[in-house]
C-alpha cells in the first residue's frame, strides 16, 4: 500500500481541478465518496461519475 500519494480525479474537463461552485451537498458527496473508493483500491487516478465538460463553459 503507497501513502502520501495525490489522487487526480478526471473530470471531464482539460484539468483535474474544480474551479466552480458546486450546485449542492449531494453533488459534493458524490465527488468526496468518488475519491475515497478509488484511495481503497490504491489508484491514483479516478473518474468522476458525472461529466462536467459542457455543463461549466466560461
Amino acid at each position: 500500500m503507497q501513502r502520501n500519494k495525490h489522487i487526480m480525479i478526471d473530470l471531464g474537463t482539460d484539468n483535474n481541478k474544480i474551479k466552480w461552485a458546486l450546485k449542492d451537498k449531494q453533488e459534493f458527496i458524490d465527488i468526496i465518496e468518488t475519491v475515497s473508493r478509488g484511495a481503497r483500491e490504491c489508484r491514483g487516478l479516478v473518474i468522476a461519475s458525472k461529466d462536467y465538460s459542457t455543463k461549466y463553459r466560461y
